[in-house]
């Protein structure tokens, strides 16, 4: 394909994506059509299949390329590439995006929002919500080649149990997430920075000697 025809393709691609958004925020998932897409995005309904084979697939599309527009998703996959020096500070400041206003005001968005409506069931189907499983799976699995790798660089401990770790921090930012959905966190974000640095005080603690004696009572009292 000659490079002039590849980067209409990526033009057409990303116009597609931008106007399924909008319509998306507006409408929800349930009363967006790829024929409402196309129309709004000046191409034929046969050009959105082209780039998509449904609507779920355009929508998981969607998701992946407002995280990359946030900026938070390269950060991430900074912080668990192996030529990352300070793969820490990168898992810091991914995190600490959660903050910003850009993001906060997409967290209390109509589209997050659609989002956890999907989730939760209220709309959408099962192929959907395993797409945007497999989208938070996706995620969760960056999160912890940055915790490896912080423990490779030796600014994690060697003995850090790193499943327990993700889990923690997944509660951590899930927690903020749904907080700053009520508005419960002005203080806080203020002052992200610290909190964040008290977060990893605490990861730091979470070693496979605490957790295994801690199964290993768990599973002696069940057998009591």
């Amino acid at each position: 394909m000659p490079r002039k025809t590849i980067e209409e393709s990526k033009t057409t691609r990303k116009k597609i994506i931008d106007c399924a958004y909008r319509l998306f925020t507006r409408r929800g998932f349930e009363r967006t059509s790829l024929t409402d897409v196309a129309k709004y995005a000046g191409v034929t309904r046969g050009g959105v299949y082209w780039h998509f084979e449904n609507k779920e697939n355009l929508l998981t599309a969607v998701i992946e390329e407002t995280e990359l527009n946030h900026g938070y998703m390269n950060l991430l996959q900074e912080a668990g590439s192996p030529d990352e020096s300070e793969p820490l500070n990168k898992l810091k400041q991914c995190i600490n995006m959660m903050a910003s206003d850009p993001l906060t005001e997409f967290i209390n968005s109509k589209f997050v929002t659609m989002i956890i409506g999907i989730k939760n069931g209220f709309s959408g189907g099962k192929e959907l919500r395993e797409r945007l499983n497999q989208v938070s799976s996706k995620r969760d699995t960056m999160i912890k080649n940055a915790l490896i790798n912080c423990v490779t660089k030796g600014q994690l401990p060697a003995e850090l149990n790193v499943d327990v770790a993700l889990e923690h921090l997944a509660i951590f930012i899930t927690g903020y997430f749904f907080q700053t959905r009520t508005n419960q966190t002005v203080l806080i974000s203020s002052r992200f920075d610290y909190v964040i640095e008290k977060e990893f005080e605490i990861i730091k603690t979470l070693t496979k000697d605490v957790f295994s004696n801690s199964s290993e009572k768990t599973k002696n009292h069940q057998q009591s």
